[in-house]
């Protein structure tokens, strides 16, 4: 379980280094894990559906953390 904390760990770290380039963070950071966890669910039970929808879910998540940071940066002004 502890080396399954780090390598989603590592990927989100990677996904922010990624985030930086774009200047979006989080909704990268976001993407990549859920390409990342996508792929496991993809090779655990086949179903393509399935990680596709984890894709989407972990995606719109990032949307909405990277949405709610720049709003919370306009309203205390930074």
């Amino acid at each position: 379980m502890v080396l399954g904390i780090v390598v989603f760990g590592a990927a989100f770290l990677v996904g922010l280094a990624l985030g930086t380039y774009t200047r979006r963070p989080l909704s990268t950071a976001f993407l990549v894990l859920g390409s990342f966890t996508a792929l496991l669910v993809l090779s655990s039970s086949g179903n393509a559906v399935h990680a596709g929808a984890v894709l989407v879910i972990v995606g719109l998540l990032g949307l909405v953390a990277e949405s709610m940071r720049e709003t919370f940066g306009l309203i205390a002004g930074r």
